[in-house]
């Protein structure tokens, strides 16, 4: 029996009081049971990641492959497809919106209308490498938030455009460091907005950069992505509130700009390596 597997992305949640949907990129596990399953036609790059092994074969196309958890997918766009699942099956699927491809192409030099391959097995550790970081984002609700996404997205789309497009980019020189005056006001602007959701389009916005301009040239003068950077400021202000013994911890998380008090632990270890609960003992 012919089964329709039910691609498209669902919105993007956070945690169960925050709920948000990136503009650039959505992020959906699948199941396929063993059997015929019709993948429907997508009208935006979409990419699939093995969850599992996986032996299938292309019923149009006659052709059979077997390929292993972690190998990706550039699928076809505006084609239906009926494929065989020799077994049961698991796949992580990733949405990435025009805008962020977009953006990627002008980065990169290419016209608008260029193509990328489409590729059943891409056997890339950093394709699989991006796509893992998102999978895991989805597992653990979304919780370093839209910044971190974007990040990822503008990442993954930028990659795509330099090493599977039809039409090869155009070599441009590595980005140079930030003036000091506009690394000021991007600092000064993740300061501003460090306790809310603050969308990297946001900051290129405010600096007059793209996105990955913005990335390159925020991580020349600084050696951190500005992620990376909004995350230790978030730190900072989370041990100088836990300075006041009367604040509890879920709230230094949420004021420091973290999804929650197991969010805020997570991160402080990796950053300080000592948990939050150990850190206000040290006080």
């Amino acid at each position: 029996m012919n089964q329709e597997v039910m691609l498209m992305p669902k919105p993007l949640l956070l945690c169960p009081t925050r709920k948000v949907r990136s503009k650039l990129v959505d992020v959906v596990e699948v199941s396929a049971t063993k059997g015929d399953w019709t993948v429907p036609a997508f009208q935006e790059l979409t990419l699939a990641m093995n969850l599992s092994d996986i032996h299938w074969r292309d019923v149009r196309r006659q052709r059979e492959e077997f390929s292993k958890a972690g190998t990706v997918s550039i699928c076809s766009l505006h084609e239906t497809r009926t494929l065989e699942m020799r077994d049961d099956s698991g796949f992580a699927v990733v949405l990435l919106h025009r805008d962020v491809l977009g953006q990627a192409r002008q980065e990169n030099g290419q016209p608008e209308e260029a193509e990328l391959k489409e590729c059943d097995v891409v056997p890339d550790p950093t394709l699989g490498g991006l796509m893992t970081v998102l999978v895991r984002e989805k597992r653990q609700g979304f919780e370093s938030g839209l910044f971190f996404l974007d990040g990822v997205a503008t990442a993954l789309a930028s990659y795509l455009v330099r090493h599977y497009s039809t039409n090869p980019p155009i070599e441009k020189r590595s980005a140079s460091g930030m003036a000091p005056s506009m690394l000021r006001r991007c600092i000064d602007f993740m300061e501003a907005h460090s306790e809310g959701d603050l969308r990297l389009s946001e900051l290129a916005r405010e600096v007059k950069l793209s996105t990955t301009h913005l990335i390159r040239s925020f991580r020349e003068s600084t050696g951190k992505t500005p992620y990376q950077f909004l995350l230790h400021r978030r730190v900072e202000r989370a041990k100088t509130l836990m300075r006041d013994q009367r604040v509890s911890l879920t709230e230094v998380g949420l004021a420091s700009g973290f999804a929650d008090q197991h969010h805020l632990a997570r991160v402080f270890r990796r950053v300080t390596g000592m948990t939050p609960s150990s850190y206000r003992r040290s006080l």
